[in-house]
């Protein structure tokens, strides 16, 4: 831990870290002691803050005043955030709740407070508010209103419970969420609490927070083209590796192979010996979409090449094979400061692995029963996506091999009924106790061992719906579709469909 006591312009008490002269929007971070996690001040500062930090010390009228001192000299116009920790959190929650304490306050960003704002209660209208809760429980300071009156203020303890979705936002009155697994002091990198995913995300959403609440949106888009230009299109190293972050450690890592590397010397080596040089002439790129958030830029890319040398990044050690390779492959990318951070590549290895010939989905492993081909498929996965149009696509090319193999284990339980019995549209539903109770010996008899075990009646109504469901099996047909045809086939022969009673 760092001791932080460099004293602020304007301001009597010690105890600040204050960056000032660069116009920069001012930013307060407040915690319990004097000390605190220089990691995060310089993080701040490398996004363009001009950072405070006063330590809590107990709270008192003390720090109260030192908080409202916090907006003093600045301009027309301006306005400051604050971002608490611990105690210093509950305290700030209490604090600018109130309008007449949150003049030129912008943002308040409360890390794991054990004591928030009633559930219901609401902050200014011009605050932007962000609570990252941690920990099983939280006391929620309550106040009744009745008949207009407020009554008096009381604690309640209530659990953490888990918000609703991936994301876990809670249904509160101000956005709130909750981490899972993480305590308080998580997002501190000097403490043993430390959690870098709760602490990362956490980060992406205070970010979004401030340059909401300071009106800034700023463009990291050329940089980012930059490298992607220098990696891809000029085969330039040098504009590869200048956009990526000074004051943190990058790293970039292709999933389905591992490759990449942590640090810029392993991200030099990896781009001078394993990508930049190494892509095949013919490799061409589409961007399909772009998501750009508060630290992220998401690629969408439709990417499609011969094989023709080798592609150590996607194909390590496996020769040309001349065969043409089609893929989706998603990029994700964090921005620190305007550069690169890390980047996560993601695209479909079993699609690549079929279209150069190295994967047959019709070889299984020894000894795999009920399986007849693996679940992949190849270059008509991005040719879908790219093809894709909703407005004009046939209703039935989603979900082949899903129909593929119901059709296999309806025709799998057609030979053998007791098969299976759960969630299949195979006329299970028309099963009798007399069919479940048939012994293994019975099985894969024929019909005249059905009809001497079940009865001439339930046998020829099983059989019968047996023939519908192949019909229809055959035909696509839906059971009301069937049901209409067969009536149709009554009305024009006169001849009474005897299938239609069974479905």
């Amino acid at each position: 831990m760092a001791n932080i006591s460099i004293s602020a312009p304007g301001l009597n008490s010690g105890g600040f870290l204050y960056n000032n002269g660069n116009n920069n929007a001012r930013l307060c971070v407040t915690a319990e002691t004097e000390d605190f996690d220089m990691e995060i001040i310089k993080n701040w500062q490398e996004e363009g803050f001009d950072v405070l930090y006063l330590p809590y010390n107990g709270g008192g009228k003390e720090y109260a005043r030192r908080l409202q001192s916090v907006k003093d000299g600045l301009g027309v116009g301006e306005n400051y955030a604050v971002i608490a920790y611990g105690d210093a959190a509950d305290y700030c929650l209490d604090y600018y709740i109130n309008s007449i304490n949150a003049s030129r306050l912008c943002a308040l960003i409360a890390y794991y407070p054990s004591l928030i704002p009633d559930t219901r209660s609401r902050f200014p209208l011009s605050l932007q508010v962000l609570v990252h809760l941690a920990g099983e429980t939280v006391d929620v300071l309550l106040q009744p209103v009745a008949l207009g009156l407020q009554g008096k203020k009381r604690r309640q303890t209530r659990p953490i419970n888990a918000g609703i979705g991936t994301g876990e936002r809670l249904d509160l009155a101000y956005p709130a969420f909750t981490y899972d697994n993480a305590v308080p002091g998580f997002a501190e990198t000097d403490l043993e609490e430390y959690d870098h995913l709760s602490a990362d995300l956490a980060w992406t959403r205070t970010l979004k927070v401030l340059r909401k609440g300071y009106s800034r949106d700023p463009d990291y888009e050329q940089r980012y083209e930059q490298h992607v230009e220098g990696k891809f299109f000029s085969s330039n190293v040098m504009k590869a590796m200048d956009s990526y972050v000074q004051h943190k450690t990058p790293g970039v890592t292709y999933t389905p192979t591992i490759s990449g590397g942590i640090g810029k010397k392993a991200l030099r080596h990896f781009y001078e010996h394993y990508f930049i040089g190494r892509l095949p002439p013919s490799m061409r790129l589409r961007l399909l979409s772009r998501t750009t958030g508060p630290d992220r830029i998401v690629d969408e890319l439709y990417v499609s090449y011969e094989h023709t040398q080798e592609v150590p990044w996607m194909l390590p050690g496996v020769p040309p094979t001349n065969k043409r390779v089609e893929i989706i492959l998603v990029s994700i990318v964090s921005m620190r400061a305007g550069r690169l951070y890390t980047e996560h590549v993601y695209w479909d290895q079993a699609s690549v692995l079929v279209q150069v010939g190295l994967l047959d989905p019709k070889l299984l492993p020894d000894g795999v029963q009920g399986v007849d081909r693996l679940p992949v498929v190849g270059r008509e996965a991005a040719r879908r996506i790219l093809h894709e149009d909703t407005e004009f696509e046939q209703e039935d090319y989603h979900n082949k091999m899903i129909r593929r193999a119901r059709a296999r284990a309806r025709r799998s339980m057609n030979q053998n009924p007791r098969m299976s019995q759960a969630g299949d549209e195979s006329g299970a539903d028309l099963k009798s106790e007399a069919e479940q109770s048939l012994p293994d010996r019975s099985r894969n008899k024929g019909k005249a061992s059905l009809v001497s075990r079940l009865g001439p009646k339930l046998a020829i109504r099983l059989i019968m719906s047996r023939m519908g469901e192949m019909i229809m099996l055959k035909t696509g047909l839906s059971r009301y579709d069937f049901s209409h045809l067969l009536l149709c086939v009554w009305i024009a022969t006169k001849t009474f469909p005897y299938p239609l009673i069974y479905l």
